[in-house]
């Protein structure tokens, strides 16, 4: 497993490349969620890697990169460390795709270095976790972690998590996964997301933006995303039925081809405007 140094954190990180040997592919950067790893975006890499470069990474405490520390998240560290490792990979510019709390840390990335963005697609995120449907109690959410741990965490609203049609495996393995992240670090984490606002700074974000957004998800509900997408100056919103907040790994293949088009747009009307 590959790992790289970055500001004395040692990062895991995978690198999928099925491009044309002859050619000189841009990179796409995949950004998790909270109790997430590299492994959630398993399912896009075939539809992404054929194309483009797609570097996944685990976030801080997170899979095999250890937590701050000081066990404290900053979001403007976590935006950081997206730039420290493609310094450190020699990457200059990516394609930048963030789901949930990965998103929140995308849009600050896309704030705090925009010469390293060619576009900027959020997956069921948001500017401001702390603005949910009226069906999610945060204060639950803490205390499910506190006294029971991820995993309980993650299954006890899988129901608005995902659609109906959700295979029971895949609700289990998304819950497994999310068991390998401490319940600690997913309460540090989101301290520091619940806190955090960046609906003042969407109008600074010049990249491109493509939200994906699941029509019934009440964690990150449509109202913010239409919000989002009104005060972003570049930005275009779809949506999709009987999908959950975790629409990522429902219908992977569908994101990824409407990640692919987005990214196709904004390439060629950057060519065409050179």
């Amino acid at each position: 497993m590959p790992y790289q140094e970055v500001k004395g954190t040692r990062f895991h990180y995978h690198i999928d490349d099925y491009t044309d040997p002859w050619r000189s592919p841009e990179t796409i950067l995949l950004h998790h969620s909270a109790a997430g790893n590299l492994h959630r975006w398993r399912a896009w890499v075939p539809s992404l890697a054929r194309l483009y470069r797609v570097l996944r990474f685990d976030m801080r405490g997170h899979g095999d990169t250890p937590p701050p520390e000081d066990g404290q998240f900053s979001l403007r560290s976590l935006a950081a460390d997206i730039a420290g490792l493609m310094d450190s990979l020699k990457i200059d510019k990516v394609h930048l795709v963030g789901a949930s709390a990965g998103g929140i840390v995308s849009l600050r990335f896309a704030h705090d270095f925009p010469h390293l963005l060619h576009s900027l697609s959020l997956v069921a995120s948001t500017p401001r976790l702390a603005q949910t449907g009226t069906s999610i109690d945060t204060a639950v959410w803490r205390r499910t972690l506190e006294e029971q741990g991820t995993k309980a965490w993650l299954l006890s609203d899988a129901g608005k998590r995902f659609g109906p049609h959700a295979a029971p495996g895949l609700v289990e393995w998304y819950a497994e996964e999310g068991a390998k992240t401490s319940s600690q670090v997913v309460l540090a984490l989101q301290g520091c997301l619940l806190g955090e606002d960046l609906s003042p700074l969407l109008p600074q974000i010049p990249a491109p933006v493509l939200i994906l957004a699941a029509s019934q998800d009440e964690i990150t509900p449509m109202e913010v995303q239409r919000l989002m997408a009104d005060q972003l100056p570049n930005a275009k919103l779809l949506s999709f039925d009987g999908v959950g907040h975790n629409m990522k790994v429902e219908i992977p293949e569908v994101l990824a081809g409407h990640v692919l088009e987005f990214i196709g747009e904004t390439n060629a009307e950057h060519n065409a405007g050179s």
